[in-house]
């Protein structure tokens, strides 16, 4: 897991906004995708030079995160379980530092 260098406030500082630019400003090796369907699709991300940079994308270490709100623990048990699935299929060694 990363932290951010500057938590963006706004979203109650856990995370960073970056713009498309800065998308590559942290070399993850995996990257949690919003799978909701008005989120930009991986297709569309193909588009932008940062993101074919992040050593995520070239590995194919790319999973979805199911972002909507889940109403029993039955439902965040099912997110987690496909959530633990696809971790333990990724490569710790993507990123190289």
């Amino acid at each position: 897991m990363v932290s951010p260098e500057r938590p963006t406030e706004r979203e109650g500082g856990f995370w960073e906004v970056l713009s498309w630019e800065n998308a590559d400003r942290y070399q993850a090796g995996v990257i949690l995708v919003d799978a909701r369907s008005q989120s930009m699709k991986i297709e569309e991300t193909a588009a932008k030079p940062t993101w074919a940079r992040l050593p995520a994308v070239r590995a194919g270490q790319l999973y979805p995160w199911h972002a909507a709100e889940r109403y029993s623990y039955l439902g965040y048990a099912e997110v987690m379980e496909e959530l633990v699935a696809e971790l333990g299929r990724s490569r710790a060694d993507v990123v190289k530092e």
